[in-house]
C-alpha cells in the first residue's frame, strides 16, 4: 500500500509543479498572443497610444482640447511605464527564484497573486483615462466617437462570428 502511495505523490507532485510554473509563465509573459496588458494583437504600450491617437484626430480637437489631451497622455505614458517596470521587476524576481536549486515555489505564487490583485486598478487608472478624454470632448464630437466604436464593434462581431460558428 505504501508503494502505491509513493507513486500517487510522484504523479501529483510534478503535476501541482507544472501547473504553478505554467501559471507563473503566463502572468511573467502577460498571456502574449491571448489577453492581457502585455501581449497579444494590439496590446502594447505603443499601439494602444496609436489607436487613442488616431481616434482623436479623427475628432479633430480644438487647440484647447488638444493641450488637455496632451496632459491626459503623458499620464496614460506614465501609467503605462509604471505597469511595465512592475512586471519586469516580478519577471526579474521570478527569474531569479527559478535559477535557484530549490526555488521556492510558494513565494514565487503569492508574489503572482499579489501582482494580479493590483492589475485591476492600473487597468481601471487606463479607464478612467479615457474617460478623461472623453470629458474634453463636445457633443458633436462624443456622438460621432459613440459612432465610431460602434462600427468597431459591428465589424469585431462581424469578424469574431467566422470563428465562434
Amino acid at each position: 500500500m505504501k508503494k502505491i502511495e509513493n507513486k500517487r505523490w510522484m504523479v501529483i507532485i510534478p503535476t501541482v509543479m507544472v501547473m504553478i510554473l505554467m501559471t507563473a509563465g503566463f502572468a511573467i509573459s502577460g498571456f502574449k498572443n491571448q489577453f492581457g496588458p502585455f501581449g497579444g494583437h494590439g496590446m502594447k504600450k505603443e499601439r494602444i497610444l496609436s489607436k487613442v491617437d488616431y481616434t482623436v484626430q479623427e475628432l479633430k480637437l480644438t487647440p484647447a482640447q488638444q493641450g488637455k489631451y496632451s496632459v491626459i497622455r503623458e499620464k496614460m505614458v506614465r501609467d503605462m511605464d509604471k505597469l511595465m517596470e512592475r512586471r519586469d521587476a516580478v519577471k526579474s524576481n521570478m527569474k531569479s527564484e527559478m535559477s535557484k536549486a530549490n526555488p521556492d515555489v510558494k513565494a514565487m505564487a503569492v508574489i503572482l497573486k499579489s501582482e494580479i490583485r493590483t492589475m485591476p486598478d492600473m487597468l481601471t487608472a487606463q479607464i478612467d483615462s479615457l474617460m478623461e478624454v472623453y470629458d474634453i470632448l463636445d457633443a458633436s464630437q462624443q456622438k460621432k466617437l459613440v459612432s465610431m466604436i460602434k462600427e468597431r464593434m459591428a465589424k469585431r462581431d462581424k469578424f469574431g462570428s467566422k470563428f465562434r460558428d
